[in-house]
């Protein structure tokens, strides 16, 4: 608006959790048919939308991808490009030729029952910057959009409704202002403004407008805010010191807690460490970058350090799409609620998708692998019943990355046993 680790011991060793070893996952990888970037993906891991153009140099025109059906569908025109997409996969937000025919960009939004896009507007003094606007994400009801607009050309904040229409967030700090993410429900909204010395993380609050720096009262923090976690009470952003020592971190952001580094900060020191999304299980995906240089990386359940996508893909049993350069994966963009589904792009001109599979633990029942089942099994289910864990940890015994009654079952099954 979320990993895997297969039988090899070296890959089980990449993460430690409270509840004991992970149980095993499998990990597959595919492309996403003719399509250049994967720029969104639905909650429920169904809907992809970007642009498609897969092996060229650029983009063609927005596609809506089903992952389950397969059906995989262009956009009709004027669309110039697919950036977000509502949970349903019913709306689709993006960018159109301004229907007013100046030949700027205005944000657009297309839905299903119509088959066709609908130009957004722009705010009263927005000039051609070279847009008028443009749209960066959705909330879950396709009913509140957020982007950018401007005054005259410097950049603002912008919160569209189908009842209010573009309307300005708040103009924080030295101006140029972004909101680049929106949760589920349309209240929270984040991006960045321009701080003291760069982009310096923001956020609003989306009803009222009304806008807070996230580092305060100037804005000395570089960086930005590139995810939100679905509820968007966690903020996730790229977040470095002007200090000259290239130190940018990703960081997850809360009200109460701050800023707390995610891993290290960053996959490689020295490079600026760019998170991009969080599924329910903890699970955190983004990528590092460096003088046009990006590795995609992810932090399997929200704790340990940061792994290398590649590494990830292949010690969990998957294998690497040949056209992808290198078998390097460049940008993680989004995973799924449940953190089983992960969309990015190439190296190479493709986009791709990382389907995770959980693998029951080898003693059934055994939930603190032990190899006996008993109370404390039984205690650990109990502690995280009806919780989105990381697959194989904390009582999901199953293997489902969610503890719920078949895990229960499993301990009960097996009660006072061991290990064959």
């Amino acid at each position: 608006m979320t990993t895997r680790i297969s039988g090899s011991l070296g890959a089980a060793l990449l993460i430690s959790l409270a509840a004991g070893a992970p149980a095993a996952v499998t990990v597959t990888m595919q492309l996403i048919p003719d399509a250049l970037s994967a720029d969104d993906l639905s909650p429920d891991g169904q809907w992809v939308v970007g642009s498609s153009g897969a092996g060229g140099f650029f983009p063609g025109p927005p596609y809506r991808w089903n992952t389950v059906t397969g059906q995989y569908t262009l956009l009709a025109a004027p669309g110039i490009d697919a950036v977000g997409v509502s949970d349903s996969g019913t709306v689709v937000v993006g960018d159109i030729p301004n229907p007013e025919g100046d030949g700027a960009e205005v944000a657009g939004r297309w839905r299903a029952t119509t088959l066709n896009w609908q130009g957004l507007g722009y705010l009263p003094n927005a000039l051609m910057c070279p847009s008028r606007s443009n749209s960066y994400e959705v909330s879950a009801d396709g009913s509140v959009v957020v982007g950018l607009s401007w005054d005259g050309c410097s950049g603002r904040a912008m919160r569209w409704t189908s009842a209010t229409g573009m309307q300005e967030l708040e103009s924080l700090a030295n101006g140029n202002n972004r909101a680049s993410v929106v949760s589920s429900d349309g209240t929270v909204v984040a991006g960045f403004a321009q701080g003291s010395f760069s982009r310096t993380p923001a956020m609003w609050d989306g009803p009222t407008g009304v806008g807070m720096l996230l580092d305060p009262p100037n804005g000395d923090v570089i960086g930005e805010v590139h995810g939100m976690s679905d509820d968007g009470t966690i903020l996730l952003c790229e977040w470095g010191a002007d200090d000259g020592s290239n130190d940018v971190n990703a960081v997850k952001w809360t009200a109460l807690g701050g800023p707390e580094v995610i891993g290290a900060g960053q996959l490689i020191p020295g490079w600026s460490g760019i998170p991009e999304d969080i599924a329910d299980n903890g699970t955190i995906v983004g990528f590092d970058f460096l003088l046009g240089n990006r590795r995609a990386w992810i932090q399997p359940g929200g704790t340990g350090p940061l792994v290398l996508m590649r590494d990830f893909v292949l010690g969990n049993g998957g294998t690497i799409p040949p056209e992808l350069a290198s078998g390097q994966i460049w940008v993680a963009q989004a995973i799924s609620a449940d953190g089983t589904k992960i969309i990015g792009h190439g190296g190479g001109s493709y986009a791709w998708l990382i389907t995770i599979t959980g693998v029951p633990s080898a003693c059934a029942g055994d939930a603190n692998e032990t190899n006996f089942v008993d109370v404390d099994d039984l205690n650990i289910v109990l502690s995280n019943w009806n919780k989105s864990v990381y697959f194989g940890t904390n009582g999901d015994v199953d293997g489902s990355g969610f503890v719920d009654v078949d895990d229960l079952n499993e301990v009960l099954s097996n009660w006072n046993q061991g290990c064959p």
